[in-house]
This record gives structure tokens, C-alpha cells and sequence, in this order.
């Protein structure tokens, strides 16, 4: 739901006075381990990132913010179509407990208020487990396993191949299974979930 109300958990489109901690955000070695660019992002090139990602009318941003505090980034790309594609990552590491669930619950809430769209996809890294713990848990069903090819994942350790996991979410069974993914969560979350709101860029 679109508001222009604050709460605990809402999310702001991204701006001009975002560029500076998303790029320290997108260059950190948390964050470059999950993605399937996994180099280090210069300025110019971040730059360009922005001001292509502002100019875009098929791409969304949106900065998660936890009591008024930006921790995350929420991204839709295919807006303008009827299946989008979504990420996300936190930026910060002293969020609150579950801030990854309340992520996927807001990219699922946010593609329901879309008319327009019938479903939702996400790509996964096989080493994310994380994640790949969190699309199972909301029912993500898994299309497809493609070859990934080889990464490095420190310094240290050896070149090892890993795999794309490609998932969807029919909006039609998000709106049936809503309210039996809430109840699996934790109370703490489930409260969480029910704050999240989107700001209005007007």
C-alpha cells in the first residue's frame, strides 16, 4: 500500500542522497559475495548506475528504512510489464532480527498492489542459502537451475562453480497464501510485516 505516512519499517524511493551510502553499500564484501557482479564498483561507474536506474520507467529502487533509518535496498526491474523481477540486499549489518523476512514479505506486497502484474521472479545464487532459505519458507516455486559459472568466494579459497536457482510467485497464489506465510513467521515479524509501508514520491 502506498502511504505518505512513516512507520517502523517503510520504504522511500531512492534519491540523490542515497547515492553515497548505496555505493558503500553495493562495494561491500557482504553484499558483492551475493550478486552476480561480484567486482568492486568505482564511482564513475556507480554514477552511471543512478542516473540510468532514475531514468528508467521499467525499474523501481526503494531504500528500506527501519525506524527512519536506511539499512537496505529493495529493486523491481520490468515494472511496466506483467511479471517483474526483484532483489534486494541490507546494507547494514546492526538491523533488526528478521529484516531479511520482511524484505521478501514487502517485494510480494508491493508487486500485489500492482495491477498490472501477475508475477514475480527473483534470481539466486546456490551459495546464498540464505536466501535460497527464505524463498522456500515464502513458497517461491523454483522454474529452473542454470549453470552459474566459477567464483572466487575470498581471497583465500580456491575457484568453485556454482548455480542460478530462478524462482516465481504467482500474485494470484500470493494473495490465497498471504496470511499462512504471516503465520509461520515469528510474532516479532509478523508485526513487522504488517508496518511496511511504501512512501509516495510526491
Amino acid at each position: 500500500m502506498m502511504n505518505s505516512a512513516a512507520s517502523e519499517h517503510c520504504f522511500i524511493p531512492i534519491d540523490a542522497s542515497h547515492i553515497s551510502t548505496v555505493w558503500h553499500w553495493r562495494n561491500s564484501d557482504r553484499v558483492r559475495a551475493n550478486m552476480h557482479y561480484d567486482k568492486l564498483i568505482t564511482w564513475d561507474e556507480h554514477e552511471h548506475w543512478f542516473e540510468a536506474l532514475l531514468q528508467n520507467i521499467d525499474r523501481a529502487c526503494w531504500i528500506y528504512c527501519q525506524h527512519a533509518r536506511p539499512i537496505g535496498v529493495l529493486n523491481f526491474s520490468d515494472t511496466q510489464h506483467k511479471v517483474m523481477q526483484w532483489g534486494c540486499y541490507l546494507g547494514e549489518v546492526n538491523c533488526a532480527p528478521g529484516s531479511g523476512l520482511i524484505l521478501e514479505w514487502a517485494a510480494l506486497e508491493y508487486a500485489k498492489q500492482k495491477t498490472n502484474c501477475i508475477g514475480l521472479d527473483a534470481q539466486v545464487l546456490s551459495f546464498n542459502t540464505a536466501a535460497l532459505k527464505l524463498h522456500k519458507l515464502f513458497d517461491y516455486e523454483l522454474m529452473k537451475i542454470e549453470s552459474g559459472g566459477m567464483r572466487r568466494r575470498d581471497e583465500q579459497s580456491e575457484l568453485t562453480h556454482f548455480d542460478i536457482h530462478f524462482f516465481h510467485y504467482a500474485m494470484q497464489k500470493w494473495q490465497q497464501h498471504r496470511e499462512k506465510v504471516l503465520t509461520k513467521l515469528p510474532k516479532p515479524i509478523q508485526r513487522g510485516c504488517q508496518q511496511v509501508t511504501f512512501l509516495s514520491k510526491e
